[in-house]
């Protein structure tokens, strides 16, 4: 049975229309439209967000009443009631103090309680200022824990047989060297001599008013009671017999009673510790000493053999393991995402601890905006009132 002449036709021609098809396809063409479709669904995504948030009209001015050389962090944070911080803006420092603060959400409700913007440093302080309170007790309850054994163990040390034997005499050697050297040097250096002139007015109205007095009263019948006591003495030159300073002493024990019972001692070592020339002679020579421990390399030496020294392992076990807890514990509760809630399973980096790594690997003495409440800013204060320094709100132009 053959097919009429006009479905043969039409079989004809779908078979050339088929073909034409298959030999008008550009796969480079396909692409390229795919691209072109791709890229106008960037732009109209990228179009919905501000490109520069601190050029929008609804970015904030604020006024940094002393400013310095260090930079502003880009980022800006907000604090919720429960303490944890989110980046909720940007920031861009201007001549003259002046930083703009473009938000993301210019009708956020965190507005609405965190309305205090203060400059805190971008380094380890921050993340410690920012951290909750549960978290710092945390901290400080290992950290005290740490000082706890390091006291004990150095005790252990310092009164171990070891030590007496091996060390003791070695560090008395150097601390007596150190101090020597110290003491030249302070009184190479002028202060020594100016403490004795500066004293020297004030010993004297102390002498004066208070220990001569004494002293005049007290001694006033010695002459006769000398006298007395060595009478036969002095009628009868030819024996050679001793004198009797008796009367002397008994004057002398009775001006030291009197002057111990006015608290003289006393008021003239305050007078010596009070006096401005007294505490410039005793920090001038503390620095010296200090400089002289630092420097000599004797001590040093000496340091790193009682450190490495295998017989006082035992004693230092404790400190040890209580270093290395914190060490682990510290790092990894301050910069962790959920930080003290779900310390075992949180290993992701939140954003104040990378604003702060950043800054730190960077090498600059960056700071960074964080919005709260008048509260939470007063407890940040009271943590490091240094570190905390309130903006001017500028109001929004």
């Amino acid at each position: 049975m053959s097919l009429p002449h006009s479905w043969k036709s039409v079989r004809l021609s779908l078979y050339r229309f088929r073909a034409t098809r298959r030999r008008r396809v550009n796969p480079l063409r396909d692409w390229t439209a795919s691209a072109v479709v791709l890229a106008a669904g960037l732009a109209i995504g990228a179009s919905c967000l501000p490109s520069r948030p601190t050029q929008d009209p609804t970015a904030a001015t604020l006024i940094d009443p002393q400013p310095t050389s260090g930079g502003i962090a880009p980022a800006v944070f907000a604090l919720r009631d429960t303490g944890s911080a989110v980046r909720f803006a940007n920031a861009e420092a201007e001549a003259n103090g002046v930083i703009r603060v473009g938000f993301y959400d210019p009708l956020d409700p965190l507005l609405a309680t965190a309305t205090e913007p203060v400059l805190l440093p971008a380094d380890a302080r921050l993340l410690w200022l920012l951290a909750a309170p549960a978290e710092r007790a945390a901290i400080r309850e290992r950290a005290a824990s740490l000082v706890v054994a390091l006291s004990s163990g150095s005790r252990d040390i310092l009164e171990s047989p070891e030590f007496a034997e091996f060390y003791r005499d070695r560090f008395i050697d150097a601390f007596q060297h150190a101090a020597r050297e110290a003491w030249n040097a302070t009184q190479d250096s002028g202060a020594w001599r100016a403490l004795l002139r500066g004293l020297e007015p004030a010993m004297r109205n102390l002498a004066n008013r208070d220990i001569r007095p004494v002293v005049e009263r007290q001694f006033r019948s010695v002459a006769g009671r000398m006298l007395r006591a060595n009478a036969l003495s002095m009628l009868d030159p030819f024996t050679d017999r001793p004198w009797n300073t008796e009367p002397i002493e008994e004057a002398l024990r009775a001006s030291l009673v009197e002057l111990r019972h006015r608290e003289v001692p006393e008021r003239a070592i305050g007078h010596l510790i009070d006096s401005p020339q007294t505490a410039v002679f005793l920090r001038t020579y503390q620095d010296e000493l200090v400089r002289q421990l630092a420097h000599d390399g004797k001590l040093h030496g000496l340091l790193a053999e009682l450190a490495f020294d295998e017989r006082f392992r035992p004693y230092a076990d404790d400190i040890v393991a209580r270093a290395n807890a914190l060490a682990r514990y510290a790092p990894r509760l301050l910069v962790s995402l959920r930080g003290g809630q779900d310390l075992a399973r949180s290993q992701d980096l939140n954003l104040v601890a990378a604003t702060v790594i950043r800054a730190t690997i960077a090498g600059r003495g960056d700071r960074v905006v964080v919005y709260m409440s008048r509260s939470q800013r007063d407890a940040i204060a009271a943590l490091d009132r240094s570190a905390v320094q309130t903006l001017d709100r500028k109001g929004r132009s």
